[in-house]
């Protein structure tokens, strides 16, 4: 039986826990139901359901053979595995695409410049909702981290974060990603210390929260990348 435990940076992710699995799932799902949904391929259409499986599929055996290979020596430990997620399931897609999209046979007459622009288009498209669905995951991940800061730090940046923000429409992802954290930020609007001292504390204590998140090896890595 497989029984590696995948490190993303403070997370212990177990790949037998059904829990750990859940929570992958859920977040492949998506990105799967967009990229099957956005392509163009005549002969997914009727059909995306089936892709969508395809590709959370061939996805989750790719992140088990990479794991499987890192716990072997075989390859670099995984760092992030929500970010692998991302990669495999974007670059299997676009395999699927290149393969599927040639069956359609389209004639050369429809070879035309407007062609070439939608697919860039396209391109242009994915790379984008690759890039939001990586800062939703790392929105998720630095909620986690500030949950567990000392309480000072902790709620110093939780009233910036909330006093910046407005509550009057769905909730965003950063404020989702506290959610489940079991944080309602809206809870935590409040004014600043009139006090002069007090608020220079307030003040002091809240830089040193943030240095403490941008130092956060998920947020180095994805400055890094950036």
């Amino acid at each position: 039986m497989f029984t590696n435990s995948v490190t993303s940076y403070s997370d212990s992710i177990d790949l037998n826990s059904e829990a750990s699995w859940s929570n992958l799932y859920a977040s492949l799902r998506t990105l799967a139901r967009y990229l099957a949904y956005s392509f163009s391929v005549p002969s997914w259409r009727g059909q995306e359901e089936d892709v969508i499986e395809d590709i959370v599929q061939e996805t989750a055996r790719r992140i088990i053979e990479r794991a499987r290979k890192a716990e072997r020596g075989e390859a670099d430990p995984i760092h992030s595995l929500r970010h692998m997620m991302v990669v495999i399931a974007q670059n299997y897609c676009t395999d699927l695409w290149r393969s599927d999209h040639k069956l359609s046979h389209m004639p050369p007459q429809d070879y035309e410049p407007e062609s070439i622009v939608g697919v860039d288009e396209q391109a242009d498209t994915l790379d984008a909702v690759t890039e939001s669905v990586y800062q939703e995951l790392l929105f998720v991940r630095v909620a986690h981290e500030i949950a567990s800061f000392p309480d000072k730090q902790r709620k110093a940046i939780l009233i910036d974060l909330a006093n910046r923000m407005c509550f009057d429409t769905c909730p965003t992802p950063l404020q989702k990603a506290f959610l489940w954290e079991g944080i309602q930020l809206q809870q935590y609007q409040q004014p600043l210390p009139a006090d002069h001292q007090e608020r220079g504390r307030h003040v002091s204590i809240l830089s040193y929260a943030y240095r403490r998140v941008a130092h956060l090896p998920c947020v180095q890595e994805y400055i890094s990348a950036a």
